[in-house]
């Protein structure tokens, strides 16, 4: 005798179509303001706002179009922990970074090495030694002009 067994799966959610222009209306609400906020000067705090507004616009697609908000709450730890991990791996590089003048305020002004090696040669002519094979270098034929449009 064969016993059949039906197997559940998730429970279905129905949702409205109005719903999901109402999430439309939002993305489209969101991007709008991204635009905006582009725009506008916010100091140091630009990226910190330009990045609340994507991820308002992520987490809406993450919960509703991913079905995230009516799955099991598991993925959502998964998906918040990799996040945070994410954050974490991008903060503390921005951090050190930040850091390095408290360390070293020689390095504070950074600037890069072919510049610094001309203005050291401005204030210090013929103090540098050439490296092996180059001949002194003709200051006539040295082109230090910026490109077109800036200065």
């Amino acid at each position: 005798m064969s016993h059949s067994h039906m197997v559940e799966g998730p429970k279905p959610h129905t949702v409205s179509v109005w719903f999901y222009w109402g999430v439309f209306g939002a993305l489209l609400f969101l991007t709008v303001l991204t635009v905006l906020v582009a725009e506008y000067d916010f100091g140091s705090l630009s990226t910190v706002v330009a990045l609340l507004v994507a991820g308002m616009k992520a987490s809406l697609v993450c919960a509703f179009f991913m079905h995230l908000w009516f799955d099991n709450k598991f993925y959502t730890l998964v998906l918040c922990s990799t996040l945070v991990f994410l954050s974490l791996f991008l903060l503390f590089p921005i951090l050190d970074e930040e850091s390095r003048a408290f360390v070293d305020p020689e390095r504070a002004n950074f600037l890069p090495r072919e510049q610094q090696v001309l203005e050291y040669e401005l204030q210090n002519p013929g103090a540098l030694p050439l490296r092996p094979g180059l001949q002194t270098p003709k200051k006539e034929e040295l082109n230090f002009e910026a490109p077109h449009g800036h200065e």
